[in-house]
């Protein structure tokens, strides 16, 4: 098995759902937009640069109205205001994953229905997705689900061009353009296509894991990916390219950058994965404007296969140098649930400050030094699982950070992920979980939280 071959791992996530609560709701009722509701004395972690931190938050129907001190906020209660004392902790955007395979896996996976496996998310904050194998069936599922009321978590789905052998499932997808509608639950984002290895074959490496492996498997030549590539983006949808292996991830440079012809990236094409990254491939992110969306968890409890020999280890994973050698750019996370880890952002969150992992039972498992040498500050790792991924789905004026004028999208949590003690943080807690001014999920111990 090569070291990414994650595919046969998914099997264990079961283990991860293990006391979560599973109730469905009924249809969603629509939220009454003179709704007033302020939560006041805690710590507000808003990812926003000119106000990183506040007490207070007030919010009327679906919307965030203001963000400031306690006096300020409470100045604006009315006599219909719901008012929620904080009592100190910390309320932070909801997690946007930009890459997963929840809801199209579902049933596979956990033999789960759509809105059970969506209630896990919720329960574990995720707010916004991205569900990253759409075929046209799928589509119509969904499509039906949001329609019957279902669809709880802001959703962009991405629609297969190839499957995740690189076999091409024609132009289906050029049917249905992307969408992209202020506070829509369910959109197209864009069109997900392989180009190496991972789950079927090996991903494309300058080097031989293992000698006499070979090299891995890339999908495609340059030209034909370069006008596939093209077709997305002429199409206006955004591209969404797996790439694992470095020769895998220039492909998909020399691709997005033809199709660009020297304009900007206006739709955001990204590479997901991004795992083995050669240094002359680092800053042609920032220089064409590639979106990087990268593995939160670090698989060292059941790793893939063997590590890489060690003069390539700098390659691998490399996300500080990546962060250096980009600055400004939206680096964005994925948890690509189901294939390994737990449905769990905060065990991702600690993976990306640490490069420790949380393993399927619970287990601690530690880095390596030469893992450890790319570790994320708290900050850094936060707004790449909030706004961030926000801007991966082309999201981030609606979602991903608490200012006025967002979406209520938001987390109460049990203690605050960027001054607790790092081995604390998988112990945090998800005490409410709010879309769009509505509470989703509330942990039956603090009731008294949820408006």
């Amino acid at each position: 098995m090569t070291r990414y071959l994650f595919h046969l791992i998914g099997l264990f996530i079961w283990l991860g759902l293990a006391g979560c609560q599973t109730t469905v709701s009924d249809p969603i009722p629509t939220v009454n937009p003179a709704q007033h509701i302020i939560f006041h004395n805690g710590i507000v972690l808003t990812m926003n640069v000119a106000l990183p931190q506040a007490q207070a938050m007030a919010i009327t129907g679906e919307k965030i109205t203001a963000v400031g001190s306690n006096d300020d906020i409470l100045a604006q209660q009315r006599a219909d205001s719901v008012v929620v004392d904080l009592n100190s902790r910390t309320l932070m955007p909801g997690f946007v994953d930009p890459h997963t395979h929840l809801l199209n896996d579902a049933e596979q996976y956990f033999d789960m229905s759509l809105p059970e496996v969506q209630q896990i998310a919720l329960e574990n904050g995720i707010t916004t997705l991205g569900n990253m194998y759409v075929t046209e069936d799928f589509l119509k599922e969904m499509q039906q689900f949001e329609a019957d009321g279902q669809l709880r978590i802001r959703t962009s789905l991405y629609l297969v061009a190839t499957d995740n052998c690189g076999e091409p499932f024609g132009d289906w997808w050029q049917q249905y353009p992307s969408s992209r509608n202020p506070g829509e639950m369910l959109r197209i984002g864009g069109v997900k296509l392989f180009t190496d290895g991972g789950t079927c074959g090996a991903p494309a490496l300058s080097y031989e894991l293992v000698p006499g492996a070979g090299m891995g498997d890339l999908f495609f030549t340059q030209e034909e990916l370069n006008e596939l590539v093209t077709a997305v983006h002429n199409s206006g949808h955004q591209a969404a390219i797996h790439a694992i292996g470095d020769r895998a991830i220039e492909q998909a440079q020399n691709a997005i950058a033809t199709a660009l012809d020297g304009e900007p990236n206006s739709l955001r094409h990204r590479i997901d994965h991004n795992s083995v990254i050669r240094p002359d491939l680092m800053p042609r992110y920032g220089e064409i404007g590639i979106i990087p969306v990268l593995f939160g968890p670090y698989p060292l409890c059941e790793p893939f296969g063997p590590p890489p020999p060690p003069e390539y280890q700098s390659w691998e994973w490399p996300y500080r140098a990546l962060f250096d050698a980009n600055p400004g750019l939206p680096i964005a996370w994925h948890g690509d649930d189901p294939f390994f880890g737990r449905i769990r952002p905060l065990d991702d969150l600690y993976s990306l400050i640490t490069r420790n992992e949380i393993g399927k039972d619970g287990q601690l498992c530690e880095g390596q030094a030469w893992q450890v040498q790319h570790t994320l500050t708290a900050t850094e790792a936060l707004k790449m699982m909030t706004i961030n991924a926000a801007y991966a789905l082309a999201r981030d004026e609606e979602v991903g950070m608490l200012t006025p004028g967002m979406y209520a999208d938001l987390l109460i949590l049990s203690d605050n992920p960027l001054e607790v003690d790092l081995e604390a943080i998988p112990q945090i807690e998800v005490w409410l979980t709010m879309v769009g001014g509505r509470v989703e999920f509330c942990h039956d111990s603090q009731q008294a939280l949820c408006p």
